[in-house]
């Protein structure tokens, strides 16, 4: 990748003047609000947990294409988005209250009107992906599934292959092989068992 004015014969002066100092300071800055924010993630998901809110809760009643599987209320999943609401600037919410036509483009940060409104639903989403995040792996750690993923032995890998290409074979519409497909498949299961 080439920055722009250069060409693989032109390029440019590679002296060029960097303020280190202001890209560590910075870089040191996004450190720890991303070290804060996993910090804030944690005990936000404690809550969950211990509140016994299902993770179907941090799904909107309201609209959507799975609002069908939310168990939440329309009152509990807007009390939600309000509480996250409120933590928006002063300028978000009158953004917010302008009607689109009188917003027109208008930012407050790096976002306009649309993109703010739709904000909390996307925060209440990344929510249920790290809570269900975790629930699996708590649950892999209560069924002793956790640390030994990790320690798969070549064999355990080379029957998951095997049953992912058996898989890939049914489900294909169409497979080519000089092999019949049956015995194929048949083929296959034995060297699973083999290595079993």
């Amino acid at each position: 990748m080439f920055l722009k004015g250069t060409t693989m014969t032109n390029p440019i002066n590679t002296t060029m003047k960097v303020d280190t100092k202001a890209v560590y300071e910075s870089a040191g800055a996004y450190t720890k609000s991303v070290l804060r924010n996993d910090k804030d993630t944690l005990k936000m998901l404690d809550v969950l947990i211990a509140a016994g809110v299902p993770e179907t809760h941090l799904i909107s009643p309201i609209q959507g294409p799975n609002k069908h599987s939310s168990t939440s209320t329309p009152e509990w999943f807007n009390g939600l988005k309000g509480a996250i609401e409120s933590q928006y600037p002063k300028e978000v919410h009158a953004l917010m209250a302008m009607s689109s036509k009188a917003a027109g483009n208008t930012y407050v940060g790096a976002a306009n009107r649309t993109t703010w409104m739709k904000k909390a639903n996307s925060i209440i989403g990344g929510m249920r992906t790290a809570y269900i995040n975790r629930l699996k792996r708590q649950g892999d750690i209560e069924s002793g599934k956790g640390p030994k993923a990790r320690s798969k032995t070549p064999e355990d890998k080379f029957q998951r292959c095997l049953k992912d290409a058996i898989g890939h074979v049914q489900k294909a519409e169409t497979f080519t092989s000089r092999i019949d497909l049956d015995v194929m498949i048949r083929q296959l299961g034995e060297m699973i068992k083999a290595t079993g």
